[in-house]
């Protein structure tokens, strides 16, 4: 509570209040404390009520609203009522009574997020319980009857805190205006930041963007709605004055879209990324698109980093030429704006990695050759391994070597525990040094995949019988 970090937050205060509170023998010394003691009081009084008058407590993720005239004068009377007790029960009695006045002049009724009118009627849901909410259910309904958008899918949706400053009313009406326009489920998830805005801005900005030289459908020009209508005002003036550079579409946006294959809803709505895309020349967007397609960057990737269009073509070109060389299938647009050392570190694994496999075709049939295994089995362990391009075959040919340096099978490997390969080659160096030296070896492989707790456990474990064996012998 704020109070009580005013009483505890001050020592000097609190030693002239310990003071206070001893048997004085001089009169005017007491006289003087109280005088000094009544002087603080006031002043500390009156900040209390300059705060409460124009701030609030915030409690966590909720905003707490504090009436300022009962709350600061209730504290007044505290505070002069209580100035001789004992510092602990002042405190305790200045929290009671404050929020005494809280509960009378702004509870918050059972269920509600905050007593304020842009957040009213929001309860708490029973599966919400654990959850961040920052909308009422009924906005989650309607996403679910309006769009047929689960319930955890629409709680993703509305995680964002700005849709704590906007009511669920508006937010309402934005659904019911955008499911008139025909937006689809799959796009309202992908710009989740439309329900913020309200109906009559989205009104107006649809209604310039099917205007000429811009957009057909909703649809495709409703992430255009980030920009203002100066900017849509510009962009339509730009648009126009290169009509002859587009003579099949009505603009560049749907050029790209044809030369990428995706919708133009795609482009719309990653445009804000790299708005530069819209004015620069088209020529070296034209280039740079070739560049992609001679050395295999797929249009899907590029569509996720379109920003790589603004960088430079020459550098871009030179990068995909150099990784491509090096090994690379499937190049990345990362790859074109990279920092220096990330890119050569990226090459040095290429080149690695083609020595690792040598006469392979891929990393399963290595290891199918490598641990003497069906390639099931290996197709089994990969489908365990999420990021599967990340893997660096140069440390991965080095835990199996260590392995088999230990004095491990190539069968020991595949059909006791594969997965001993997730383990970093240091902590498989000093697992095995440890269980060497305690006597435990040979060991099952599965140990050296376990966690640090369970891994201690079992050290601990094979510890203890081994030394109660070794006294029963003595």
């Amino acid at each position: 509570m704020i109070i009580r970090n005013i009483f505890r937050g001050n020592q000097s205060v609190m030693a002239v209040l310990g003071c206070s509170r001893r048997p004085h023998t001089h009169s005017s010394s007491l006289s003087r404390l109280q005088a000094r003691q009544s002087h603080w009081w006031c002043r500390r009084t009156a900040q209390v009520s300059a705060s409460l008058n124009t701030r609030c407590a915030e409690d966590g993720n909720n905003l707490l609203y504090i009436p300022s005239c009962s709350a600061s004068w209730n504290v007044t009377l505290i505070l002069r009522n209580r100035s001789y007790g004992n510092s602990d029960d002042v405190a305790k009695a200045v929290d009671d009574e404050l929020g005494h006045v809280i509960s009378e002049d702004c509870a918050l009724e059972e269920g509600e997020f905050f007593d304020s009118p842009y957040h009213l009627n929001r309860k708490i849901n029973f599966k919400d319980v654990g959850k961040k909410v920052n909308v009422g259910e009924s906005v989650i309904q309607e996403l679910n009857n309006l769009f047929q958008i689960n319930r955890i899918d629409a709680l993703h949706m509305v995680h964002s805190k700005k849709f704590l400053l906007v009511s669920d009313a508006a937010i309402l009406k934005t659904l019911y205006f955008l499911k008139d326009k025909n937006i689809s489920s799959e796009q309202l998830q992908r710009v989740t930041w439309i329900m913020l805005h309200h109906v009559d801005d989205l009104q107006e900005k649809l209604t310039k963007l099917l205007e000429p030289h811009l957009f057909h459908t909703y649809s495709e020009a409703l992430g255009f709605c980030q920009f203002t209508l100066k900017m849509i005002s510009r962009y339509q003036d730009h648009f126009k004055s290169e009509v002859e550079d587009f003579p099949h579409h009505p603009n560049r946006v749907y050029y790209l879209a044809e030369r990428l294959k995706v919708p133009v809803e795609q482009i719309t709505e990653k445009i804000l990324k790299a708005k530069q895309i819209l004015t620069m020349e088209i020529k070296r967007i034209k280039h740079l698109l070739n560049v992609f397609n001679a050395y295999g960057v797929q249009p899907e990737d590029i569509v996720c980093d379109i920003r790589v269009l603004c960088h430079n073509a020459k550098m871009a070109e030179e990068r995909l030429r150099v990784a491509v060389q090096a090994g690379c299938t499937r190049p990345k647009p990362w790859i074109c704006y990279a920092a220096d050392h990330i890119f050569d570190r990226f090459c040095e694994r290429l080149l690695s990695q083609k020595e690792v496999l040598a006469g392979h075709k891929d990393m399963a049939s290595y290891l199918t050759h490598r641990l003497e295994c069906d390639r099931h089995m290996v197709d089994t362990y990969f489908k365990c391994i999420q990021n599967q391009e990340d893997l660096n075959f140069s440390i991965l040919k080095k835990k199996i070597d260590l392995l088999f340096s230990e004095g491990f099978t190539p069968q020991d490997v595949s059909r006791s525990c594969m997965y001993v390969l997730h383990r970093s080659e240091r902590t498989l160096a000093t697992r095995i040094k440890e269980l060497k030296e305690i006597g435990y070896f040979p060991f099952p492989l599965v140990v050296l995949c376990k966690s640090k707790y369970v891994y201690m456990r079992a050290v601990d474990r094979y510890k203890d019988e081994h030394c109660f064996k070794n006294n029963v012998d003595i």
